[in-house]
């Protein structure tokens, strides 16, 4: 057998098997439940999970394989994927306070089948604004995923009749549903829905893009016809408002301060004029009198209303602010997880073989951040190293340092790629194997589950206020939007360098963009380290909650 086949099937295995082992491991909480209503929400989750791997991870090589250049095509991905990270925030504020998690879920579908659609009926190039239509509705469809989690969660916890129920066991138990349908799902499109598939079928872009369309429609209308089965609790204030209520109150505060000065310079201004003309208006200067202490009631009334509330906004967001340097620094990680889905997938043209799917390497990516957070626990519980290993700062740290790792791989990879380039005849491939692209994305996976976790469980150690504290997963997309937005502005930035970046990955120069990516992680790297040892307190945290490892085990997965 090819051995082309052999690893492909193996990786494969390995993300089955994986699953299988954390159910074994941890059975008392992996417990598996079934019932039939659980089917109406684990179809969505499999067809989420085929189509994100078979279209949406890989949008740069669509780009690239209709004509468009390197920059356009990296610029349009990171578009979508920082729409997507934003929009978060917006449908968990949708799901809990205003139309609910089946209605909000039912829209982010219905978006996601219209994004799809697009690309499937026309050819977006010729109509620019229909890129960004396309764009908007596709980030608008894969940022439901979290929604969609939280109905599965809800409908186990429902189901799950037994003694020693309780939300995390819960949670634990939905995730069991999740994995395997994220696994399966992962299977099929590498397997028959990717245009390289491993299972003989190769099908075109456009014939992806519908069997996604179809598979996607039909769970949807399954999920709505078990809509009776779900039941959500009451719709509840989410923490996002909090920065609109404060932005509010400081607005009134500076109309209030202009206000009572408009009312003091005309009450002078009333003053003086009769002062100088001689003639008495004691009923005009009452009225004047009347009219500012009437404004200034109103003012104080506004006060009163908001002060119920404004203070205990005021000490959450105090504590947000806390967060600022730590997801600053964290800004560098999002560009190299940015440059991961664009420029390292780049990387695999002209490599030998050149008819693999190339969704293989995000499952590689995947595997990685879905294994590495169990392997440190493992070397954390080594007596001489646990005191320091199972702080959440020093996890972020390691995970720092394997982005400066998978940059180098990358940056030494594009080297010898382009030599072997050079010296080839048009249309050939290198001597250079597909397996040297690996060890970039195995550390670019390492790096985002270990950074990813620790800063969600350092985020848990520093707010303490529900319920904002278990919304840290939302806050953090947020920080991964601005981390693309920055890889858009420095690649818009170095284009003026022509001799950086051409029309393809092999007229450009993107070594010497992987070069500067290690300059500004290495930099990166000792600036997170003076903060996290002088402006964090210096206390132990270990890891406690085993929803967060639920919840990236299904981002992974």
């Amino acid at each position: 057998m090819d051995p082309l086949f052999i690893i492909s099937y193996s990786s494969l295995g390995l993300l089955a098997v994986s699953t299988l082992v954390l159910i074994f491991c941890r059975k008392d909480y992996y417990y598996f439940i079934y019932n039939h209503r659980v089917l109406h929400v684990v179809g969505m989750v499999f067809s989420a999970s085929m189509t994100s791997y078979a279209i949406t991870t890989v949008l740069i090589w669509y780009f690239t394989d209709n004509g468009i250049d390197l920059v356009t095509s990296a610029v349009l991905m990171n578009i979508q994927s920082s729409l997507s990270s934003f929009s978060v925030i917006l449908m968990a504020h949708a799901a809990h306070s205003f139309v609910g998690r089946f209605r909000t879920l039912l829209f982010s579908t219905t978006a996601y089948i219209g994004g799809l659609m697009l690309f499937w009926m026309f050819n977006p190039y010729d109509v620019k604004w229909l890129v960004v239509v396309a764009l908007v509705l596709l980030a608008l469809g894969t940022s439901g995923a979290n929604v969609l989690r939280d109905v599965l969660i809800d409908l186990v916890h429902d189901i799950d009749k037994s003694e020693d129920r309780t939300k995390t066991r819960s949670i634990a138990r939905a995730t069991i549903w999740l994995r395997i349908a994220g696994v399966l799902g992962v299977i099929s499109a590498i397997l028959w829905v990717a245009t390289d598939a491993l299972g003989g079928v190769r099908p075109s872009w456009r014939s992806s893009f519908m069997i996604c369309i179809i598979t996607i429609t039909t769970v949807l209308m399954i999920f709505c016809k078990g809509h009776n089965v779900y039941h959500q609790d009451a719709l509840t204030e989410r923490p996002v408002e909090i920065f609109f209520r404060v932005f509010r109150a400081r607005i009134q505060k500076l109309l209030k301060v202009d206000n009572s000065r408009c009312s003091t310079n005309t009450l002078g201004q009333d003053r003086s004029l009769q002062q100088n003309l001689g003639i008495e208006m004691t009923t005009n200067e009452g009225i004047a009198q009347e009219r500012s202490v009437l404004r200034l009631n109103m003012i104080g009334l506004e006060d009163r209303e908001s002060s119920s509330y404004k203070q205990e906004d005021m000490v959450v967001i105090k504590r947000l602010l806390r967060m600022f340097p730590m997801w600053g620094v964290f800004m560098v990680v999002c560009v190299i997880s940015a440059t991961g889905n664009t420029f390292f997938l780049q990387q695999y043209s002209y490599l030998n073989p050149d008819k693999i799917p190339i969704q293989i390497y995000n499952l590689v990516q995947d595997s990685s951040s879905f294994l590495i957070p169990f392997l440190y626990r493992a070397i954390c519980d080594i007596r001489w190293i646990s005191s320091v290993g199972k702080n959440e700062k020093v996890k972020i740290g390691v995970g720092m340092i394997f982005a400066i790792i998978s940059c180098v791989s990358a940056w030494q990879l594009e080297v010898h790629r382009l030599k072997a380039v050079k010296t080839l005849p048009e249309d050939e491939n290198t001597s250079i194997s597909f397996l040297w692209l690996v060890p970039q994305f195995c550390m670019l996976g390492c790096m985002e589950g270990l950074t990813g976790e620790g800063l969600l469980n350092f985020y848990k150690s520093q707010i303490k206020d529900e319920p904002i504290r278990s919304y840290g997963e939302e806050y953090i997309e947020i920080v991964h939007g601005f981390g693309k937005l920055l890889n858009i502005f420095l690649i818009l930035l170095l284009k003026s360098q022509r001799e950086w970046f051409g029309d393809t990955i092999n007229e450009s120069r993107v070594d010497k963009y992987y070069r500067l990516l290690i300059y500004a992680c290495s930099t990166n790297f000792i600036i997170y380290c003076c903060t996290a040892k002088f402006f964090y307190k210096d206390t132990e945290q270990h890891q406690n909650s085993d929803s967060h490892d639920l919840q990236h085990d299904y981002r992974s997965g």
